[in-house]
């Protein structure tokens, strides 16, 4: 009986070294069929925003057009047989609850990609997480000069750098013969790279800088801040931060629009919310643009956009920020496509690279170590009569 149980242990210890190496490469076979998530046919987008909170209205709209173009992408199949999940965490605009949300969806929930974020500081704050996992951001509602350099290439931009948005402002402000200028910044990695910029456009423009004030969006005094700029005189008011600021800036000046400067701000503020804030106080000021005009349907983009917020939404309701949510979900799309068309399937940082070698449906493509095939558009427009912007 001894004898015979050696072969008999001999035989199990065989049998479990070969069930051991059977599980080995049976995991190995679904990583590289399936990829690290082990979901083969389905791509997953994480996102953290402002849902709520003083930006909560601009995320809410992002978030509209995000659900507009995958609303098309479901109805039209665009993915075939594939899937993508969009999974949106809100953030508050805190960078500590950004943080947290971005290492969750990279870390626990292992998605493919990121989409558009939003909040330079926040961003800035998340990189380290993003950099570890690999994960590539499709899109960031900043164009701060530190995302776009070449230490963040995971950081995918579909929108023009704070830098060329500010020479256009004050390219316009040069053609109208304005020579005083008074700026007011976000103090934080938004408003300090907008200065910055700010300082360098108005070298050699003939216009001076007569005063300048940094301000904590939480704890502003809206009057305070309008005393200091009515004292220097300018005929123009660079406001560089968010809408919540723009209209405690524009309130303290006077509802009454009765002040006679000229309001620069940014593609960040909400032209349409900041004219119902504040009235007769928005008309006139002007309002630096990265995405296509929402309200004139002349490109293929803007119509299928007009129509999908129709149809999502139930109102022809349209802004720059939904139209920026919808752009987002359209690139991440058609880099899910290019992902997904070998087998195993891309990553998505390798699709997004070739993504950088065209433009999407128009839009063109840059990464902080890749310009992309074109610079991002500037235009301006302006607040009009009853808050309408003008183009």
């Amino acid at each position: 009986m001894a004898g015979g149980g050696g072969p008999l242990l001999r035989c199990g210890s065989a049998s479990r070294k070969d069930d051991t190496m059977t599980t080995r490469w049976l995991v190995l076979l679904a990583l590289i069929f399936f990829g690290t998530t082990g979901r083969a046919d389905e791509i997953v987008i994480g996102q953290s925003l402002p849902l709520s909170g003083p930006l909560g209205e601009a995320g809410r709209n992002v978030k509209e057009g995000v659900d507009a173009y995958l609303a098309r992408v479901q109805r039209e199949g665009i993915l075939g047989r594939h899937k993508l999940s969009w999974r949106a965490l809100d953030d508050g605009y805190s960078i500590e609850r950004h943080v947290e949300n971005i290492r969750r969806l990279v870390g626990q929930d292992r998605v493919d990609a990121l989409g558009l974020s939003a909040g330079t500081s926040h961003i800035d704050a998340a990189y380290a997480a993003m950099r570890e996992a690999g994960t590539p951001l499709i899109g960031a509602m900043t164009g701060a000069s530190a995302l776009h350099g070449t230490q963040r290439p995971l950081i995918y931009h579909l929108r023009a750098s704070y830098a060329d948005e500010v020479r256009q402002l004050v390219a316009q402000a040069v053609s109208v013969r304005q020579r005083r200028v008074f700026a007011v910044w976000q103090d934080d990695g938004l408003g300090r790279d907008a200065f910055a910029a700010l300082e360098v456009a108005l070298r050699g423009s003939g216009i001076e800088l007569v005063g300048q004030q940094g301000v904590v969006l939480a704890n502003m005094d809206g009057p305070a801040v309008a005393t200091a700029v009515r004292s220097a005189a300018p005929d123009a008011l660079f406001a560089l931060c968010v809408t919540p600021c723009a209209v405690k800036l524009l309130s303290g000046l006077g509802r009454d629009g009765s002040h006679k400067l000229t309001p620069y701000m940014l593609s960040i503020v909400n032209g349409e919310a900041l004219a119902k804030s504040v009235g007769n106080a928005a008309r006139g000021t002007v309002i630096s643009q990265v995405m296509p005009n929402p309200h004139l349907a002349t490109t293929p983009l803007v119509q299928r956009y007009q129509q999908d917020m129709r149809s999502f939404t139930g109102k022809a309701e349209f802004s720059y920020f939904s139209l920026e949510g919808y752009v987002a979900a359209m690139v991440a799309v058609e880099a899910a496509r290019t992902s997904l068309a070998t087998s195993p399937r891309r990553p998505m940082q390798e699709a997004m690279r070739q993504l950088l070698r065209r433009e999407v449906d128009g839009i063109p493509v840059s990464s902080g170590d890749d310009p992309g095939v074109r610079p991002h558009p500037v235009t301006l427009s302006m607040i009009g009569n009853g808050g309408k912007l003008i183009h």
